[in-house]
């Protein structure tokens, strides 16, 4: 849990340690002083030192909340505006100090930059809905299809590196996936899906509002949290939908409880309600994901009207510290961090078919649209492709069974995709497309941390925020660098062009708050 904190607030971090150190400096000058005038001191200068470091931790992390203070926090009201009135200027401020900023060489113009992604994004049924909001589209769809239930199951940290046959699926020849590769005959599944950055931050960003995160410090974290986003909640509720989010650690630990909530999620359930039921044995970090599945199932079947339902399940247990139920999930073992990692891989896809036996088992299966995907990769012992390659799998209601797409696709086209299968009119904002409905070559955008990058065809390009340093990668076996760009001018011209319209367009509607009209929230 330290480890988090540290990587997700790494400068408040700083500023606690330097601003305790400051006072530990500061109590030993005084103790330094009190050999000459201990007499004259009482019990209440000691009292007002340590009330003085107390307030001033206090203070910097801005509570006694687990979390750090974060501009999420102003999300009080379910009014965008009012919101903004919440936000102290001087605080984020300082945490715009944190976010990329793009050199020359990395700008682009805005109207170009929109010009191209418009270009990019364009699938058959979809039509921009506003010429200020060159996201904000609308599409509609006479299916016969109805509006099925909804059900996405967010794969903590799983990479393809443990699914597909050309890398490694199996261990001493024990299959570690062999549940999801079961599923992979039931629907339509996507080998060469990109994760758009690189934590679960980022995933939830991509994954439930469309818009690729930002390099550097996640928009979770910054006063653009508070932007008018269409999340997949507020899209599908004016659908009619009711909205419920599960996980089975502690989404305030993040922040996230009030962005979910911006998203359009009423329904939230995490590890503070669950604890209330008494029912689970909960571990290191929060509860297992089979205890979990079993919640959201008799949730399900306690429902007794006919509202079609949204629901969204964030996964844990192969979150760190890999921690299992059983030694019978170990098949490697249990040292160093890729055997844990591993063998709760080998639970969580245990877990995975459990669950889906008992919903086979009920009439769940016959109208609902399930989705398996990642937030993100375990970022270990993989290479440059496996490291960006998570699983996406759709399937249920009205889906081709036992099919393969070898499109390149990413997190930022699930919306589409989903409002695709849903009858009616929808009005999103988007970057992705409705990848079950185009005829087009995919491709997927990328930026963490310092890096940004754009996969299409057989080509994955890679640059840095702030230094012209681009790498040519092949996205097809065997999966090798094709040297620098600067070697390469030709080749990597078109991608580098189209990851700049993508990174300087989306930074652009999030700075000035361009995603969607204010109208389109209520």
């Amino acid at each position: 849990m330290f480890t988090s904190v540290i990587l997700s607030q790494p400068l408040l971090v700083l500023v606690s340690f330097l601003s305790g150190m400051s006072s530990l400096y500061l109590v030993l000058r005084f103790f330094k002083k009190i050999e000459l005038t201990i007499p004259k001191l009482s019990k209440r200068y000691f009292l007002g030192i340590f009330l003085w470091i107390l307030v001033s931790i206090l203070s910097i992390r801005g509570g006694t909340q687990k979390s750090f203070l974060s501009p999420s926090n102003a999300i009080v009201t379910s009014n965008p505006l009012l919101n903004q009135f919440v936000l102290n200027g001087i605080f984020t401020t300082i945490l715009d100090y944190r976010v990329e900023k793009f050199p020359q060489y990395q700008s682009m113009n805005v109207l170009e930059a929109g010009k191209l992604v418009r270009d990019m994004i364009e699938y058959p049924g979809a039509v921009n809905a506003n010429e200020l909001f060159p996201l904000y589209r609308k599409t509609h769809n006479q299916t016969n299809k109805g509006k099925p239930d909804i059900f996405l199951i967010f794969l903590e940290s799983w990479p393809t590196k443990y699914i597909h046959d050309e890398f490694s699926p199996s261990v001493s020849g024990q299959e570690i996936t062999p549940e999801f590769r079961k599923l992979q005959k039931k629907g339509v599944y996507f080998p060469k899906f990109f994760a758009n950055g690189g934590r679960t931050s980022n995933g939830l960003v991509s994954l439930l509002t469309g818009i690729p995160d930002r390099p550097g410090l996640s928009v979770v974290h910054t006063k653009y949290s508070l932007n008018n986003f269409l999340g997949l909640g507020t899209i599908l509720k004016k659908s009619g939908y009711s909205t419920h989010f599960y996980y089975g650690g502690e989404l305030s630990f993040e922040n996230l409880t009030p962005v979910i909530k911006h998203w359009g999620f009423d329904n939230l359930i995490d590890l503070p309600v669950l604890e209330e039921k008494k029912k689970y044995q909960k571990g290191i970090w929060g509860f297992n994901d089979r205890d979990v599945m079993e919640e959201v199932l008799l949730d399900i079947k306690s429902k007794t009207d006919r509202t079609p339902r949204l629901t969204v399940l964030l996964t844990l247990s192969t979150h760190h510290p890999f921690q299992i139920p059983s030694e019978k999930f170990q098949i490697l073992p249990p040292d160093g961090d890729e055997n844990l990692f591993v063998n709760s891989l080998h639970y969580a896809d245990w877990a995975l078919g459990d669950f889906f036996k008992e919903v086979e088992k009920s009439d769940l299966f016959d109208n609902t649209v399930f989705v398996l995907v990642s937030d993100h990769t375990s970022h270990r012992q993989l290479d440059y492709f496996q490291d960006r390659n998570i699983p996406f799998l759709i399937f249920g209601k009205g889906i081709p069974k036992n099919t393969v797409n070898h499109r390149i696709s990413s997190q930022i086209d699930l919306i589409p995709t989903i409002l695709g299968l849903i009858d009616g009119e929808h009005y999103f904002s988007s970057m992705g497309r409705d990848i079950l409905n185009d005829p087009r070559d995919g491709y997927a955008y990328i930026a963490f941390g310092n890096i940004f990058g754009w996969a299409e065809k057989s080509l994955f390009f890679v640059d840095t925020v702030n230094e012209h340093n681009a790498l040519l990668f092949t996205t097809e076996p065997p999966y090798e660098a094709r040297g620098e760009c600067k070697n390469l001018p030709v080749l990597c011209t078109e991608h580098h062009l189209k990851s700049k319209a993508f990174l300087n367009l989306s930074e652009y509607l999030h700075s000035k708050n361009m995603i969607a009209p204010m109208e389109a929230l209520k």
